[in-house]
């Protein structure tokens, strides 16, 4: 076998083991807060909750913290909107919370994402689950979207998140 080939045999090893790679000088999110502490932010924005092919539209509205290396913690996940919106309920706390990382230049991943749909028929517990997703800075505003990014127990979801404040993507 060819050097190249190995080479992607063992991109294709590490994605399947880690479900990431990530590598030496791994892109970030700024600005931290003064002296690497973590700065508060949120991202709102329209939501889908898929469970058993069943779709909700909704509002979500996460927030939590950014520190000075890049770590994405959401320490808060709510969706609002029609009634049965409220009955999905996020799992994210500051003792517990959903883990973000950006992997490059315009990927990231959150670990621990599970939400409990408290629905009568098609309720249950989905995930928690390390699902990935886009982040885009374009200079001005960051947005965090995920498409149909699948939980354990049956569930996806859907998100195009606006970030405040504004944070940069650091290649």
């Amino acid at each position: 076998m060819t050097k190249m080939h190995d080479r992607i045999l063992a991109a294709g090893a590490c994605a399947l083991a880690l479900g990431v790679c990530s590598t030496a000088g791994a892109a970030t999110i700024t600005p931290p807060g003064a002296g690497g502490a973590a700065i508060p932010f949120s991202a709102v924005g329209p939501a889908v909750v898929s469970k058993s092919g069943v779709d909700v539209d909704c509002t979500a509205v996460f927030s939590g913290t950014v520190d000075g290396a890049g770590n994405i913690l959401i320490t808060s996940a709510a969706f609002k909107g029609i009634p049965v919106c409220r009955m999905i309920k996020a799992s994210a706390t500051a003792a517990a919370p959903w883990v973000g990382k950006v992997t490059s230049f315009n990927q990231l991943t959150i670990d621990q994402v599970m939400v409990n749909v408290n629905t009568p028929i098609l309720g249950g517990q989905c995930g928690p689950s390390l699902v990935g997703g886009h982040i885009a800075d374009s200079g001005s505003e960051t947005t965090i979207s995920l498409s149909a990014a699948p939980l354990a127990g049956g569930c996806a979801i859907s998100a195009t998140l606006t970030t405040t404040p504004y944070m940069h993507v650091t290649p």
